[in-house]
């Protein structure tokens, strides 16, 4: 797909993913929106050449206003709490009424940010896109993104093109739950208790993620879903890592270790290679680990 001329409109951009991808379309997009919930951030937005439009998920005429002479959605707004309720309205209701707009307006290409977890969260085992769906799961984050997958495969069936991405941790250096929040979270803390050395982790740098979004776009791909991870890197190479820096002690879970596995051939297959290597981000991470022991020390 020529991306030149193309309109976009980006999803869940105040989040990890969100400002990198739309972000990573302005110079070969005619425009890029971005859909906001909150008008605090109109100015950051607009000072980055992006397009800000108030709208909610669930509020199908804020969308359609939101979708006017858009040609791709790039879907990466989720809910990861707890809340039914809130999970729900935004990764079930929310995808059911996007997807339905975009198929009204024309749009021409739906990417949807989905997740490694919609096999189930298993503890082992090797996982590639072949692998059903989990029919059924007590986390509501897990049922709601299946589920949310399942409604997109619908929409396919009626003729809307939805290229589905499941990443794994998406992390980066800023604004990034398995990236700097981890160390600002373990700098609060003497002991480190959610951190289990002998988990494998599925990776992804946000960066990373934004340029499979780019790919999949650039090579006209349709109705194909992608696991989206870098690799499988154990947590000894990574959080471990961190803590042990940081001079934070660390408490092994009581759960079982997580070392399931998740395959990355197929979007290799696309000629897919990272941006950001996992090695560069964890040598990023343990200096602003350092950087913050040091203002610590500074301040006391």
């Amino acid at each position: 797909m020529n991306l030149a001329g193309m309109k976009i409109l980006v999803t869940g951009i105040t989040g990890t993913l969100g400002e990198k991808a739309a972000v990573r379309f302005l110079k070969e997009a005619a425009e890029v929106r971005a859909l906001i919930r909150d008008s605090k951030y109109m100015n950051k937005f607009r000072e980055l050449g992006i397009t800000p439009v108030l709208g909610e998920l669930t509020n199908r005429p804020s969308l359609e206003e939101a979708l006017k002479n858009i040609d791709i959605i790039i879907h990466c707004a989720a809910y990861l709490g707890n809340e039914l309720e809130k999970a729900v309205n935004s990764n079930v209701t929310g995808v059911d009424l996007l997807a339905s707009v975009s198929m009204k307006a024309g749009v021409r290409k739906f990417i949807h940010i989905s997740t490694l977890s919609v096999y189930g969260q298993p503890e082992e085992g090797f996982f590639d896109e072949t692998t059903p769906l989990v029919q059924k799961h007590e986390e509501v984050y897990v049922e709601t993104k299946a589920e949310s997958e399942r409604i997109l495969s619908k929409y396919m069936k009626e003729g809307l093109d939805v290229v589905i991405l499941r990443p794994g941790a998406i992390c980066s250096e800023e604004n990034s739950y398995w990236g700097d929040r981890q160390v600002y979270r373990m700098l609060n803390t003497d002991t480190v208790d959610w951190v289990h050395p002998d988990d494998m982790v599925p990776w992804i740098h946000a960066d990373n993620l934004a340029e499979m979004i780019h790919l999949v776009l650039a090579k006209g791909v349709s109705n194909e879903i992608y696991n989206a991870v870098d690799g499988n890197f154990p947590e000894s190479d990574f959080r471990v890592k961190l803590i042990n820096t940081l001079g934070k002690n660390l408490k092994i879970p009581g759960r079982k270790k997580e070392c399931a596995l998740f395959s990355n051939s197929k979007i290799k297959g696309l000629g897919y290679r990272p941006v950001k290597t996992f090695q560069e981000t964890v040598t990023n991470l343990d200096k602003l680990a350092v950087s913050q022991l040091e203002t610590l020390d500074i301040n006391h």
